[in-house]
């Protein structure tokens, strides 16, 4: 062999150690319900659409692109990949699938409790959320500061990894 083919066949062979080495790192699961690329993937697309939605109006009540409220907010998100939620913010803080914040991934759903009012929002990751806040706003993106983290009760993970 020349110099030049035993370069290629060291960069191949090196190619595919760092490969071996790398797939330890990897978690698979089995099964087509539980196939990596389409967990994040649906995560990835609940917090694009998430995303689009900011600007539009709080509307009490709502749960349509005419107007949201906090629990219609996510409702709508998960509901366009169909998957059923309370439509309540109480309904959804009540949900089972409880984590730790450092735990959050994109698309999980932070309830929130002021005084004796609840409170939900969509995190979309780097310790960011959208919510519909109150009247007279529209949803927008908040960064999970020190007086949301005060009032944060639940991450609720609907999408197992």
């Amino acid at each position: 062999m020349n110099g030049s083919m035993r370069r290629v066949e060291n960069i191949i062979i090196g190619l595919l150690v760092l490969l071996l080495l790398a797939m330890p790192c990897c978690r698979f699961e089995k099964g087509p319900e539980n196939e990596p690329e389409k967990v994040w993937g649906l995560r990835g697309k609940m917090v694009a659409l998430a995303k689009s939605l900011v600007g539009l109006p709080y509307h009490y009540g709502g749960q349509e692109i005419d107007g949201f409220d906090c629990s219609g907010f996510i409702y709508y998100v998960y509901d366009c990949f169909g998957v059923k939620l309370p439509r309540t913010a109480e309904g959804q803080a009540d949900l089972k699938e409880k984590i730790k914040l450092k735990y959050a991934q994109p698309a999980d759903i932070l309830v929130f409790k002021f005084g004796n009012r609840w409170h939900t929002a969509l995190y979309i990751g780097g310790n960011s959320f959208i919510h519909a806040p109150e009247r007279n706003e529209r949803l927008r993106v908040e960064s999970l500061n020190d007086f949301w983290k005060d009032r944060l009760e639940y991450v609720i993970q609907v999408i197992e990894e």
